[in-house]
């Protein structure tokens, strides 16, 4: 499907300009440098049969092209584009590149022009990267279809944009840093294809190892979820997502046209799917040189080889940060360093040799440190003394690198002295890092990456539940015109999906109310019952702690306070709970993002949820690992539960299956737009949810 946006025989310029400042002519003149090797169309409307730019005979419009064309480059004025769009669909050109911005990023008439060019491409068949994008490069093919000031060499690195100016900035530091890529795609306002299409794309492309990515928005959070995951099974996939703040979504907005979804949805799905989030710029190509240059480590224990100790403690810092193990050589392996070591080297980990260090005893450590089973990849941190040799050790450092299977990594720290060592290890694949701790980072993020890949396939555990129970439930609610539940008729939702819950009782007589106190034998709750109060105890709807004695004067007082809030008749009656025994208050709660559905939520519950906001959160559906992935990823509640001091440990196989049952609630109902359960007490054996609450979607069947 997208061959000929990579590969074409010919290349059509609708827009082309004998200006030297024009766009069209600077995309004609990249095409040229480049050197691409098929035919070239320069398109002007005020070309005539002797018009020639830069010495390539131009057509006045595309369809007077005598030749097929593949590949179609449109850099006209936005109210221009449609005509062109139809040009190419009488010209059999089934791909095009839209530079033109003035469409949806500009307001409500560009949003307008930007529909009605979809459904024209849509009814011709034709498929449209952009508009409002830089350009598109394939380095392997010698396609350099942008007005990018920079053309990158080939290499096996592929970077995807939505921002064409921070595209120019990747491409300036690959040039500039010797990073080879094998495409550059400029997304622009992804009107038809978008990062999922080249995502899918890349997966088999065979010149591509390591896709860099940088997005404000992704419209198709599923099929985003779905291609990701087939894609990081099989190269790593490194993404900077802007828009983490509020402001940032807004200036994404009127940047780009796009809808950010909230962001922490975004760290979930990409987690998920086995994205690396890259929090900054440098960091993503940091990571991207990484996993392009180097093999993943097979483990997390990392040696760190140094000709200095502040450079040595600041790695072993970041170790730590990044919960690396620092390798625990073999005592054979000890014995031959101190052998051939200078008798002041250090030789536990990190292993100092001193600042007078030159290649040769980079060398000595280098190949027993590799050796060594106990070591998964080293990083080799060098500092500019008077005595080191840079550039020797760099060579040193390439020779002996085809000789393992172990990452290596390395930190040439300083810039004047290191700057010709650096140069070398880059041109030969070995990336430096200018501070241990983003070594260090990038060493974590490839370990994580080789987890992801070692992860067994596990399927979705389900229940047998009463579905039919909680569609009527649904149904009633919408009928009586509530989208939100609470009390009694969440507890039966709850109750239906096999998850426990307090006994609760709804009666709507006093006689009704004295029989089951009588019956329960323990202090009770009683709360007002009526879907439009479903924060009771804001209105004075709860009372707890209560004796048989008080359940008359009770019952009368929540129904008197309950009347003056509604209607009677939107008074359904008095629940009747007994008092929950003390146990560890956890919350479970589900949200809907509006790019990627449903998330849960797991965290310490209770009055304390607020304050210490100790929450995992997940995509649905949930498989058993992901359980016991949320709860180990908190903080706080985690802990309480495995028992403190004295306290013995909570049932944490309950926690787990109510988790797995949530999460098939709202799968099976996606009309479900938030529950939240808090607090589901767990005790040393047992849980139960004492109130919960959910709210659907308008409209939504």
């Amino acid at each position: 499907m997208l061959e000929n946006f990579f590969k074409p025989d010919a290349v059509a310029v609708v827009g082309a300009s004998i200006k030297h400042m024009k766009l069209g002519n600077q995309i004609l003149e990249n095409l040229l440098k480049d050197g691409f090797p098929g035919r070239i169309f320069p398109i002007n409307a005020k070309a005539d049969s002797t018009t020639r730019i830069m010495g390539i005979k131009a057509y006045p419009s595309l369809v007077e092209v005598p030749q097929p064309i593949d590949l179609a480059i449109v850099v006209v004025p936005s109210r221009g584009v449609l005509s062109v769009i139809q040009d190419c669909g009488a010209k059999g050109i089934d791909s095009v590149v839209i530079i033109s911005a003035g469409f949806k990023e500009v307001g409500e008439e560009g949003a307008t022009l930007e529909s009605e060019l979809l459904r024209l491409s849509k009814n011709l068949g034709i498929h449209i990267l952009g508009p409002n994008v830089l350009g598109i490069i394939d380095a392997h093919h010698r396609l350099n279809a942008s007005f990018a000031p920079a053309s990158p060499s080939p290499g096996n690195i592929a970077f995807l944009s939505q921002s064409g100016a921070l595209g120019c900035v990747i491409l300036d530091k690959a040039e500039g840093e010797g990073i080879g890529l094998s495409k550059f795609i400029s997304l622009g306002n992804k009107v038809d294809l978008d990062e999922v299409d080249f995502l899918a794309m890349l997966k088999d492309d065979a010149q591509t190892d390591v896709i860099l990515g940088y997005l404000e928005g992704i419209k198709r959070g599923g099929d985003f979820i779905s291609v990701a995951k087939e894609v990081t099974s099989q190269k790593p996939v490194v993404m900077i997502k802007a828009g983490r703040s509020d402001q940032g979504k807004r200036a994404a907005s009127s940047h780009t046209g796009s809808l950010a979804g909230q962001d922490e949805a975004y760290d979930v799905a990409f987690q998920a799917s086995g994205i690396i989030r890259a929090n900054s710029l440098r960091e993503a190509i940091d990571l991207a040189r990484g996993f392009s240059s180097q093999p993943i480590p097979q483990g997390k224990r990392v040696l760190l080889l140094t000709n200095g100790g502040g450079a040595g403690i600041m790695a072993t810092d970041a170790c730590e940060q990044f919960s690396l193990e620092l390798a625990n050589l073999e005592d054979e392996t000890k014995e031959r360093l101190k052998e051939k070591l200078p008798h002041d080297s250090s030789v536990a980990n990190p292993i100092d040799i001193l600042g007078d260090a030159k290649s040769d005893r980079y060398e000595i450590a280098l190949e027993a440190i590799l050796t060594d089973p106990n070591v998964d990849g080293v990083i080799v941190l060098l500092t500019p003394q008077s005595g080191s040799d840079e550039d020797e050790t760099a060579r040193l450092i390439i020779k002996i690198s085809p000789g393992t299977k172990k990452t290596i990594l390395t930190c040439f720290m300083g810039q004047k002295k290191v700057k010709g060592a650096i140069k070398i290890l880059q041109n030969h694949g070995i990336p430096n890092y200018a501070d241990p701790e983003d070594a260090v980072r990038v060493f974590e993020a490839m370990f994580r990456y080789g987890e992801w890949l070692k992860r067994p396939k596990e399927a979705v555990k389900t229940f047998p539940v009463s579905k039919s129970r909680v569609d009527h439930i649904l149904n009633e609610s919408i009928k009586e015109g509530y989208l939100e539940i609470g009390g009694e008729r969440a507890l039966q939702i709850m109750k239906a999906y096999g998850i426990p819950t307090v006994e609760n009782y709804l009666v709507r007589e006093l006689h009704e109310a004295l029989d089951v106190a009588e019956s329960l034998h323990s202090s009770l709750a009683m709360k007002i019952e009526s879907p439009a109060i479903l924060h009771k105890s804001d209105t004075g709807g709860v009372l707890l702690n209560l004796k048989l004695a008080d359940v008359e004067t009770s019952f009368y007082q929540l129904m008197e306070r309950a009347k003056r809030i509604v209607q009677a008749n939107r008074i359904r009656g008095i629940s009747i709970q007994p008092m929950v025994k003390e146990g560890k208050e956890v919350l479970i709660g589900v949200s809907w993002d509006d790019v990627f559905g449903h998330l849960i939520k797991f965290g310490l519950g209770g009055k304390y949820v607020e304050i210490y906001r100790d929450v995992s959160t997940k995509l649905v559906p949930l498989t058993p690992s992901m359980t016991e992935e949320m709860i180990g990823e908190t903080k706080v509640i985690s802990r309480l539960l495995k028992g403190v001091r004295e306290e013995s440990p909570s049932d944490v196989p309950e926690v787990k299956e109510a988790l797995l049952r949530f999460s098939q609630l709202v799968c099976d109902f996606p009309r479900i737009l938030e529950i939240e359960a808090n607090p589901l007490v767990v005790w040393k054996k047992g849980a139960m949810v004492v109130d919960a609450r959910l709210r659907l979607k308008n409209g939504c069947s």
